[in-house]
């Protein structure tokens, strides 16, 4: 179910028909759900024992390794993650010390306790120590901590969602009516910054070009907005920020079939039936420069970018806002929009950054640093949100270390567990 908008995005937009967009999910959904059998091999009858401190600790180890190999693996897939899940409930404050990996640990673990609470009600008393633990973690954790400042200035901005589809998007007669629609939700503006969707125009960008600076910059100082961007023999999926002068973000981590096709010896021919626009990008460098605007940092990332934690760097002595552009009309009228949305609450959580989205069909929002949505636009709706925004400087724990802690409890786990299975045989 909350994979179904792969079947939406390929069935109305990748030209698959009913029957290849069918077969298509079916195995990524296979795919995916094989990763899960890594659980049924340690986690069993023969091996689980109930009295077992490190076999308590095992399942949620063991999912949470997997969670981080799916997300990774093959470009990786970090969807659908346990610990999205939790946002603003009793773990929120988790986000910033250990991240989203830790959450799911936690919320894993505290449902495998239940379980063995219901199937074996005598034996709860063995395993006490680790009720406790989880209880005195959660109970720490219900105090909110900052770990940054605030700037003592704030931004000003205006995300605009124009809710353009996908097919009227790309239909190059329809070009002159998609900038008229930005012209009009950007007119008479008085805010600082301009925010526009994920590769906002279904054309390649021209340095020097008139539509930005003559039609849009005219109503604010600067803008941001999702661009093609053409170098060399490359093009990129890239962001704009256009003031006195050009800054460039090209979009480091592409979505496999939609933006390239990996493996093109064996899937050229798939790609070919697909026959999705500008599927062929180039990925950007990874030591590339963070925008600079007003003497703070803007921190890009780009659609499917926003499940990758990695990509967001932050530090102690700069003021940094994290700005997301995606179009997610791809996936229709979908759970993937939602999804998307609750995946950069986490990340705005993990760093306590302040966070602007903005979405072609949406949802667009401004989101706090603790993952509150401010304000937001609907899918499927058109129009602007105008706020301001402060930024902020410091590190979070997750920022410094990542996810290398929760990492580094699951592998102890794991061996001591694996350990224990080859006593027992």
């Amino acid at each position: 179910m909350g994979a179904s908008w792969i079947f939406n995005s390929i069935y109305i937009y990748g030209n698959g028909g009913i029957i290849i967009s069918s077969i298509l999910t079916v195995i990524f959904i296979l795919l995916q759900s094989s990763y899960f059998l890594i659980i049924g091999f340690f986690i069993n009858r023969i091996y689980f024992v109930y009295e077992d401190k490190i076999s308590i600790l095992a399942p949620a180890s063991f999912l949470v390794l997997i969670e981080f190999i799916r997300s990774y693996l093959f470009t990786g897939f970090p969807w659908l993650i346990i610990g999205y899940s939790q946002i603003h409930t009793i773990f929120g404050n988790m986000y910033p010390f250990l991240g989203s990996y830790f959450v799911s640990f936690i919320t894993v673990l505290i449902s495998t306790y239940i379980v063995i609470v219901f199937l074996n009600k005598g034996k709860i008393l063995h395993n006490k120590i680790i009720f406790l633990s989880t209880i005195s973690i959660i109970s720490i954790f219900q105090y909110n901590i900052s770990w940054v400042d605030d700037s003592d200035k704030s931004i000003s901005f205006t995300i605009i969602q124009p809710n353009i589809k996908q097919d009227d998007k790309f239909n190059m007669s329809n070009l002159n009516k998609i900038e008229n629609k930005y012209i009009s939700l950007s007119k008479d503006t008085e805010n600082e910054l301009i925010i526009m969707p994920e590769t906002a125009l279904p054309v390649v960008y021209k340095t020097g070009g008139t539509f930005y600076r003559e039609k849009i910059l005219k109503e604010s100082n600067s803008l941001i907005s999702g661009i093609f961007r053409r170098e060399k023999n490359h093009i990129f999926n890239s962001m704009l920020l256009l003031d006195n002068k050009e800054q460039f973000y090209d979009k480091r981590h592409l979505v496999p079939f939609g933006e390239y096709t990996p493996l093109k010896s064996i899937f050229e021919p798939l790609a070919q039936i697909l026959a999705i626009p500008m599927s062929n990008l180039s990925p950007g460098n990874s030591g590339q420069n963070i925008f600079t605007f007003q003497n703070i940092r803007l921190i890009p990332i780009i659609c499917y970018e926003s499940a990758y934690s990695s990509l967001i760097e932050t530090n102690n002595n700069d003021y940094s806002v994290i700005v997301n552009l995606s179009n997610d009309s791809w996936f229709g009228n979908s759970l993937a929009p939602h999804q998307h949305l609750q995946i950069t609450q986490v990340r705005a959580a993990e760093f306590q950054r302040n966070l602007i989205r903005s979405a072609n069909t949406g949802i667009s929002a401004h989101i706090n640093k603790h993952g509150v949505i401010i304000k937001k636009l609907d899918y499927n709706t058109s129009g602007v949100i105008e706020s301001d925004i402060f930024a902020t400087k410091g590190s979070t724990p997750f920022s410094r270390f990542g996810d290398y802690p929760v990492l580094m409890l699951i592998f102890i786990i794991i061996i001591f567990y694996v350990v224990r299975i080859r006593k027992y045989e």
